[in-house]
């Protein structure tokens, strides 16, 4: 199942929204526990269009630049943005030299009333109280499950092997998470702990997103067995 897309919804700046702090239309940290440092330039690609925001840190006329670039740019063929525009590469670096780039689609999770079978293992929904039980598999989560609600695992025993939760969050949308132990991967638990994650999600009134990187080819492949739609090619700049 595909979920249509309403053009009237800006899903590109909802997204960004999740993703990062943003105040005065600047990226001002991660939105992430500790609040990181943003990325320097993080753009969205639509089919109406690019959407472009830039890091506090980055000059203001540099910034006002960077958006009358994206307000000047013909809505895209996703298909074809693979890399950094060499115009805003050149613009950032009157500022510093880009020094790491990441491009990839972001998706709509599709709403699904069942989810994939996964033999042999146990899905459950998992609260802060459940932390402990990640300490050994899963650490990170172990210190942060709170502020990472939903989250959801697949445990081969009591042992907790894959993982799915809300890697950002706003309130309006959530941003997945997935993690699966290597002696644990292509068995299908990725789709099947995102399909659950996202039914939480909309329990909440919200907006489940997945998003990843052109050459993630198992994070690609939990989009393509979800028959996830599309929205969006994010470029992040650094």
């Amino acid at each position: 199942m595909t979920t249509a897309l309403d053009p009237a919804e800006n899903l590109a700046r909802l997204q960004a929204r999740t993703l990062f702090v943003i105040r005065g239309g600047r990226l001002t940290a991660i939105n992430d526990v500790g609040r990181p440092a943003p990325p320097r330039c993080f753009l969205s690609y639509t089919a109406w269009g690019v959407e472009a925001w830039s890091s506090s840190a980055v000059p203001a006329d540099l910034d006002d630049e960077l958006r009358r670039w994206a307000a000047d740019q013909p809505p895209a063929v996703l298909s074809r943005i693979v890399g950094p525009p060499a115009e805003v590469v050149r613009l950032l670096a009157r500022h510093g030299p880009v020094t790491r780039t990441f491009v990839g689609p972001a998706f709509v999770v599709p709403d699904s009333a069942g989810e994939p079978a996964v033999p042999g293992m146990t899905l459950r929904d998992c609260g802060p109280s459940t932390a402990p039980v990640f300490r050994d598999t899963f650490p990170e989560l172990a210190d942060s499950i709170a502020e990472r609600q939903p989250a959801v695992a697949a445990f081969d025993g009591e042992r907790p092997v894959a993982v799915c939760c809300a890697a950002r969050d706003s309130g309006a949308a959530y941003e997945a998470g997935t993690e699966t132990l290597p002696s644990h991967r292509g068995r299908g638990l990725a789709p099947a702990l995102v399909t659950r994650w996202a039914r939480l999600v909309r329990a909440r009134g919200a907006r489940p997103l997945y998003s990843t990187e052109h050459d993630n080819l198992a994070s690609l492949a939990v989009a393509r067995r979800l028959g996830m739609t599309r929205y969006a090619v994010n470029v992040t700049l650094l």
